[in-house]
């Protein structure tokens, strides 16, 4: 869903550099950005709810100062096409640039150009730039764009409570650079292409939070982690494949180390898969009717599995390891005929809520309660938030501390919501 207005004959225009502080405001609206526009360090400029601002083909605004492009629910702000045939460039964010965006559409931009092929761009950022409650339509699938970069940046680009339109680019991409990305929304990848692809970071440096978002597809994969070390806690990851690239719910490759936690993957050719030197930790995850369940492969790849649940299909492999790589698995949920090595793993049905609607929860009764370990990286709440609790109706068959850890990415609750509460629906 996209508005349109058309350009008033008063419309403000701009380009060129802005020397002094401006406001852009609904009544002048439309603003015109003529030609490439650089607001300087030490000017910040404030864009209104309800403006709209028309960029005309392959214009650049590029930000070292600040700025803040406010909209609201009821007012967004709007980047836009000035001729709708055609395509503007970026919001560029560079250096010390910095600057907040929130309820803004931000259609048709990004024609290329260096590491800056991104509609919005943090580009060598030392200032960071917040984006809340955005969305993003129609970036274009005839060339590697994006519809957010950050590239070899020191401070985040914080995207929270965004949606990303279907396409066939990557809509979060990150070299370098710590990204969080929370509680957005991402329509299906289609073609050679993720979601989210993160990569060049590694500890003690900043590194990724991907957290609470929800992944409704990919031909390629959801979440990417080349060489990177990221935080990936309670994300809904569904149907990845039917692509020629071996779709991914959760990947990773080249010594990445991640910390995976509370995440939910559903229906993917592989659930989890990393390989060539990867070292992750997966812990208290659900991964359902997934080709493979957990998959390291091309050249030697670990896993440290706990508290996890692998579930589905009769066909289903749930754990595959390719020459070399290999796994420590424990106190897991894992659909094999002969129960997996490891201390504390079963294989009985999980007795899950209501697998037909997605509520992948533990039913009473389920195996999985009170079950799991309590160890390094395992969180005092689960997927929905709610508290890792002893239930008191069963003896504990976990260990560590707490010993009474549900596995999975849900503790059971006996008053548990469905998942359309969390916003599935």
């Amino acid at each position: 869903m996209f508005w349109v207005f058309a350009a008033s004959v008063e419309a403000e225009t701009r380009g060129g550099s802005i020397k002094v502080d401006e406001q852009w405001s609904a009544a002048n609206s439309p603003y015109i950005i003529e030609s490439n526009l650089l607001i300087p360090e030490g000017v910040m400029v404030t864009v209104e709810p309800g403006v709209v601002v028309q960029l005309k083909e392959k214009t650049v605004v590029t930000i070292k100062g600040r700025f803040d492009a406010l909209g609201s629910p009821l007012a967004p702000i709007q980047f836009v096409p000035q001729n709708e045939s055609a395509r503007w460039g970026a919001l560029s964010f560079e250096d010390a640039g910095t600057g907040r965006m929130e309820h803004c559409l931000v259609r048709r931009g990004s024609t290329g150009g260096t590491n800056r092929i991104a509609m919005v761009n943090l580009y060598h950022g030392v200032s960071g730039v917040s984006i809340d409650s955005c969305t993003f339509e129609d970036w274009p699938d005839d060339f590697n764009s994006k519809a957010t970069e950050s590239y070899h940046s020191t401070a985040y680009m914080e995207i929270r409570r965004c949606w990303f339109g279907e396409g066939e680019n990557e809509a979060v991409h990150g070299t370098g650079s710590p990204v969080t990305v929370e509680y957005s929304v991402f329509a299906p990848r289609r073609g050679y292409s993720d979601a989210i692809d993160v990569g060049d970071v590694k500890r003690p440096n900043p590194v990724p939070i991907i957290r609470f978002n929800t992944f409704y597809g990919s031909e390629d994969d959801a979440i990417d982690l080349d060489a990177c070390d990221a935080y990936v806690e309670g994300n809904f990851v569904m149907n990845c494949r039917g692509g020629s690239h071996d779709p991914i719910g959760i990947s990773g490759d080249k010594n990445a180390q991640p910390i995976i936690v509370n995440n939910v993957v559903y229906n993917c050719e592989s659930g989890i898969g990393f390989k060539n030197g990867a070292d992750i930790a997966v812990i208290n995850n659900t991964i359902i009717d997934c080709d493979k369940g957990i998959w390291m492969h091309q050249n030697p790849a670990h896993a440290r599995v706990i508290n996890t649940l692998i579930w589905g299909r009769d066909d289903q492999v749930s754990i595959k390891l390719e020459p070399g790589s290999t796994i420590d698995i424990s106190y897991s949920l894992v659909k094999t005929d002969a129960l997996y090595p490891g201390e504390g793993n079963i294989n009985s049905d999980p007795r899950l809520a209501d697998a037909a609607v997605l509520n992948f929860r533990l039913a009473s009764g389920s195996p999985a309660i009170d079950a799991g370990q309590g160890a390094e990286g395992v969180l005092a709440v689960d997927f929905d938030g709610q508290n890792r609790i002893d239930d008191p109706n069963i003896i504990n068959m976990g260990s560590g501390s707490p010993n009474y850890i549900d596995i999975g990415a849900f503790e059971y609750h006996s008053s548990a919501a469905g998942l359309e509460e969390w916003g599935l629906y």
